[in-house]
């Protein structure tokens, strides 16, 4: 059997981390831009993309406190199974996107938007599945998307809508084989009883410098995690035995199809940095999910496994 894997692990450069959706006051955010950038740069953040609403918002040199900014916005067209449109945060665009002249964003197939952000060089990541309510004919319905949001920081404390790990599965099953992306979707909302949704997600990226186009092509290419809160250390693949070495967790899952794959989970009081998982061969696909003491969670990519 072939695992087909874009391995992170493998390949030479250095690990930035980043988010790839957050609102300013541009459009529904409550802090400025430059506010924004400032706490995640403070965070250790090393990558950012502010995406406000239909609204490319770009901030000037001297505002980035040495952090990489990426250019993007979140643009909702189209309309789901379910009634409601879907959004999307394109990335490493060059121009604001436009509706066509008298055509409402409602009125736009998701690929024609897709397609035209791939025509600037950019990318489009499906935001927040579960609290779109979308269906996997939906999410079928379109191509050339590069990932889905798994985790949304404000929905999950907003309406605890913000884990689409089953939408991903929906879609890994079917041969659909996109990235998964951890984001915060940052509005610096929260209450009383809801935890603030900046620098609570974010993706690991492997790349041989902190540049756009590097970071671009990381994710593009899959090499990356995502994580709230565990790291991942190593994965390898030798013959057909997959393992995992990581920070600290209590559980150790590895995701497959239909009954197979295998969940690894520390005895009572104690934690695990390790496990592997034999291949039986005929998976359609492997995705690890590591979760830590405190409920959070890291995700690598997925691996396609062909049968030999």
């Amino acid at each position: 059997m072939v695992v087909e894997f874009a391995n992170p692990f493998r390949v030479e450069g250095s690990w930035f981390k980043g988010n790839l959706h957050a609102h300013t006051k541009r459009s529904d955010g409550d802090l400025e831009p430059a506010e924004l950038v400032k706490r995640y740069a403070d965070a250790g953040y090393h990558f950012l993309a502010i995406t406000d609403h239909n609204k490319l918002t770009l901030l000037e040199s001297d505002e980035s406190y040495g952090m990489l900014l990426i250019a993007g916005e979140e643009v909702d067209v189209g309309v789901s199974e379910t009634g409601f449109g879907f959004h999307f945060v394109i990335i490493g665009i060059e121009r604001e996107w436009e509706a066509p002249e008298g055509i409402s964003h409602r009125d736009v197939h998701p690929q024609a938007l897709i397609d035209e952000v791939r025509s600037q060089g950019g990318e489009a990541i499906l935001c927040h599945p579960y609290w779109s309510q979308l269906t996997v004919h939906d999410m079928l319905s379109f191509d050339g998307y590069i990932a889905i949001e798994i985790f949304n920081t404000s929905c999950h404390h907003a309406i605890g809508k913000g884990l689409s790990t089953t939408h991903w599965d929906d879609l890994l099953l079917r041969g659909r084989f996109v990235w998964g992306v951890a984001v915060d979707d940052a509005h610096f909302h929260f209450g009383e009883y809801r935890p603030v949704d900046i620098c609570g997600a974010w993706v690991a990226v492997k790349c041989k410098q902190l540049t756009k186009d590097d970071v671009m092509e990381s994710l593009r290419n899959g090499l990356f995690y995502s994580s709230t809160g565990p790291q991942i250390e190593d994965v390898r693949i030798e013959g057909d035995c997959i393992s995992i070495v990581t920070s600290p967790v209590k559980t150790i899952t590895f995701v497959s199809d239909n009954g197979k794959g295998r969940k690894w989970t520390a005895p009572k009081g104690s934690t695990i940095t390790e496990a592997h998982y034999k291949l039986r061969g005929d998976e359609r696909f492997i995705r690890i999910e590591c979760m830590d003491c405190d409920g959070n969670l890291a995700w690598t990519n997925p691996m396609r496994v062909i049968a030999g």
